[in-house]
């Protein structure tokens, strides 16, 4: 588990034997929403930024006063108006679920001690983690053979959950609280792509 103070992220990491060497290797994470800036839309100190907060509204009858799910909100604050707080809008939670199955075929003589692949991904997920990418992050299937032939199967993206991106902020936007992308930051794979939708890759790699 991983806290940054502003939201939390949980991960999980796990490889099952299914007795026939055809691991699976489920990739769980959950993530609370992230804190995002609520501002007016506007340039209300003549600095070109338009970061400026709105004011908590005192009077419901003013006009321009704007009703939110974080109450009435006032673009053009006045000087005995609150402003609201920095990070004081939440975004929604977000999930990413990845598998990956692979089946090793080994053939030629046998290693010589130590552990195999397979017997440390088990003992120790993070241990295994070596490589590049899905496959590398959550271990590969191996034999104690000396030549390995592994064919596998990556899915990111299980679920087909689609995350949403940067959360709009300005109070005068018709997509304020809402996101316009979806979310494209690197995850807990060293993964990066805005078109997150169910995802399979067929690998397969030849070990000596």
């Amino acid at each position: 588990m991983e806290s940054s103070g502003l939201y939390n992220q949980n991960q999980l990491i796990a490889n099952v034997n299914s007795g026939r060497r055809y691991p699976l290797s489920p990739y769980f994470v959950v993530q609370s929403g992230i804190p995002f800036d609520i501002t007016s839309g506007s340039d209300a100190y003549d600095t070109s930024l338009f970061t400026a907060r709105p004011g908590i509204a005192t009077d419901a009858s003013k006009q321009g006063v704007i009703p939110t799910a974080y109450g009435l909100l006032d673009p053009n604050p006045s000087q005995n108006e609150k402003v609201l707080p920095r990070n004081f809008g939440r975004g929604p939670g977000q999930i990413a679920m990845n598998l990956r199955v692979g089946k090793a075929f080994g053939f030629g003589r046998e290693r010589g001690g130590g552990k195999t692949a397979d017997a440390l991904s088990l003992s120790n997920p993070a241990q295994a983690a070596t490589g590049r990418g899905l496959g590398g992050l959550i271990g590969a299937p191996s034999s104690s053979q000396r030549y390995n032939l592994t064919v596998s199967m990556s899915i990111r993206n299980l679920l087909n959950h689609n995350n949403p991106g940067p959360i709009n902020g300005d109070i005068t936007s018709p997509l304020f609280g809402r996101a316009n992308q979806l979310a494209g930051n690197l995850n807990g794979e060293g993964f990066s792509e805005n078109a997150n939708n169910r995802r399979l890759e067929l690998q397969i790699r030849f070990a000596f």
